[in-house]
């Protein structure tokens, strides 16, 4: 006996973690949904999933299970759409997430060249990382492009670019720190702009460039990174900026690199295991990563 679509209803529920949703998501009843899974576990010989109040939780068969299968399945179901829209089913609306400062300054080409193609209309959806998460996992976008790691457990994704974090502060200010070896000692003495309390950015290229933690007092918390850069420029402080926010004004001397280019972050374009089933989703995804690294060449 083939247990196909129960197998497909098992992979839609562990990675959903509720039945109601992953019955939704395959077009079945939750009553028929549960069925799937309760064959399943007599085929196995495991419960394969606890049940809570809100949701399921897989158990340690489970996530065996969905590592044996969940792949197999993704190529079998991509293949099957394949062949069934390979003439039409790539037109209609894409929504794609993404953070305001790469869709603003990089992304817009990346777009463009996806529209120009003529098969889909796009929403562009911004926010910050959890935002983004947030509507990949509840079916609002598509596709996502992401500066942070995906979670490879729930997402496949590829790297669409990078971006070189810069020390910037204001010509005042920079003049009179590059009059003296830059060090973490002497940044602690002047005031930080961050788009979070964490320090992320600049945490990152302090670890890697001072092997030293940020102890400057934060004069701003601005949860838009564009802006960062104008409070820099107004006087305030300094900030780490990817390269593609201070690259300009850097050269028109509004802002002064301070010390060597940091580490290189991976910007990835992301979405949902088994969401390239559908035609539409494959045909964006393909057309986004043959424009890939559009900031990567303009910084070389």
């Amino acid at each position: 006996m083939s247990y196909f679509v129960q197998l497909r209803t098992f992979v839609e529920v562990y990675r959903c973690g509720t039945i109601t949703r992953a019955a939704a998501n395959l077009g079945l009843s939750q009553p028929a949904a549960t069925a799937h899974i309760q064959s399943i576990e007599s085929l196995v010989g495991f419960a394969l999933f606890e049940r809570k109040a809100r949701g399921v939780i897989p158990t340690a068969a489970a996530h065996d299970l969905a590592l044996q299968v969940s792949a197999h399945l993704d190529a079998v179901e991509q293949k099957l759409a394949s062949v069934r829209n390979r003439s039409n089913a790539v037109y209609g609306t894409l929504n794609i997430a993404g953070p305001a400062e790469y869709v603003s300054h990089i992304a817009g080409a990346q777009f463009a060249n996806l529209l120009q193609a003529g098969e889909v209309n796009l929403v562009v959806h911004i926010g910050n990382k959890d935002r983004i998460y947030q509507w990949l996992a509840d079916g609002t976008a598509e596709l996502a492009i992401s500066g942070s790691t995906p979670d490879a457990a729930l997402y496949d994704y590829q790297i669409i670019d990078s971006e070189r974090l810069m020390l910037v502060a204001n010509r005042f200010t920079g003049a009179h720190l590059l009059q003296q070896p830059l060090s973490a000692e002497r940044l602690r003495l002047y005031p930080v702009v961050s788009y979070d309390p964490t320090l992320p950015l600049i945490r990152h290229y302090f670890n890697a460039v001072f092997n030293d933690n940020c102890q400057s007092p934060i004069a701003a918390i601005c949860p838009d990174i564009r802006a960062i850069a104008g409070i820099v420029k107004a006087g305030v402080g300094y900030s780490v900026l990817p390269d593609y926010l201070c690259r300009d004004a850097i050269s028109g001397g509004e802002l002064v690199q301070l010390g060597e280019a940091g580490p290189e972050n991976f910007i990835y374009l992301v979405w949902r295991k088994g969401a390239l089933k559908h035609p539409r989703v494959s045909y964006a995804k393909d057309i986004l990563l043959a424009f890939a690294n559009i900031n990567k060449y303009a910084a070389n």
